[in-house]
């Protein structure tokens, strides 16, 4: 008797797939009692080769009986199709990026006789793939607030430095006598900073959101010990949470630039800013609570 390969190699000869084939396989298939999957990914083969051609009438049938008597008339899950023979049965019939007719019926047929039906095996219409196609490109929307925010950002980081340039002016008037105001000159770093940590807040917003719409950054990705921890971005939470820290720090400095100009002309002044400081430490502490327990 002919072995499978060989079985398989003359029938791939011919332009179809006649009775006489169909009679040669039945016979080599159950040879054995029962079809094991290097048979079945054979009939796949075939199937594939030999599609929307002119086959003999008993050719489908066929194929979708012994597909179906592989997966549901196995010593492991008889009647039913577990999770194996689940993807196993999708990579097939998806190989080529569409569900022809004969898979069809033969999904049909399962449904029909099987115990269960896996969820992976529901195959959406081309109507539904359609729509959902677009809706899914949609998301490309999300890059106009990505370069919003990265313009945004490289401005801020600009404007930021020019104040930091006008304190260094400031600094050599204090330097040389002509001015004592030293708080002024405070004020104009802190506000400097002020600007950094919010042009931050948009670059990692920036990243975040082009990572979670439109597609990883390789730069960064190539490595996984590379990654910084304020790109370890995967999902909306994971976003909320580092911009969460950043506009943190960034209330934490202007309170730092307002207690500068107050003026504490009594002792309920200083109580307000004694407690002012008790809550940044307390937000400080709930913070790495928080990332320490997520680290967990």
């Amino acid at each position: 008797m002919v072995t499978i390969n060989e079985l398989k190699t003359k029938i791939l000869a011919n332009k179809v797939i006649g009775e006489t084939e169909i009679k040669q396989l039945r016979e080599a298939l159950h040879a054995d009692g029962m079809i094991d999957k290097a048979k079945a990914n054979m009939l796949f083969e075939l199937k594939d080769a030999f599609l929307d051609k002119n086959n003999h009438s008993t050719w489908e049938p066929f194929f979708i009986d012994s597909i179906t008597d592989f997966l549901l008339n196995d010593e492991e899950s008889p009647g039913e199709i577990d999770e194996k023979e689940a993807k196993w049965l999708r990579a097939k019939i998806q190989h080529d990026g569409k569900l022809g007719r004969i898979d069809k019926v033969l999904l049909t047929n399962l449904k029909r006789k099987s115990i269960n039906f896996p969820e992976m095996l529901h195959f959406k219409n081309k109507s539904i793939l359609f729509f959902e196609t677009i809706l899914f490109s949609t998301r490309f929307v999300t890059f106009l607030a990505v370069i919003g925010s990265m313009l945004a950002a490289v401005t801020l980081f600009v404007t930021s430095t020019m104040q930091v340039a006008d304190g260094l002016v400031f600094a050599t008037d204090i330097v040389t006598g002509k001015s004592t105001d030293l708080e002024h000159l405070i004020a104009k770093f802190v506000s400097s900073v002020d600007g950094y940590l919010f042009a931050t807040v948009l670059l990692i917003f920036s990243m975040g959101i082009y990572e979670l719409f439109i597609n990883k950054i390789d730069l960064v990705n190539k490595q996984k010990d590379s990654r910084p921890n304020w790109m370890v971005i995967n999902s909306i939470d994971d976003l909320k949470s580092s911009l969460g820290k950043v506009i943190l720090m960034i209330l934490i400095v202007s309170f730092f630039e307002h207690s500068l100009k107050i003026k504490y002309a009594n002792i309920s002044d200083l109580l307000f800013l004694g407690i002012g400081i008790l809550l940044i430490a307390a937000a400080l502490f709930l913070t790495h609570v928080h990332g320490k327990h997520k680290k967990n």
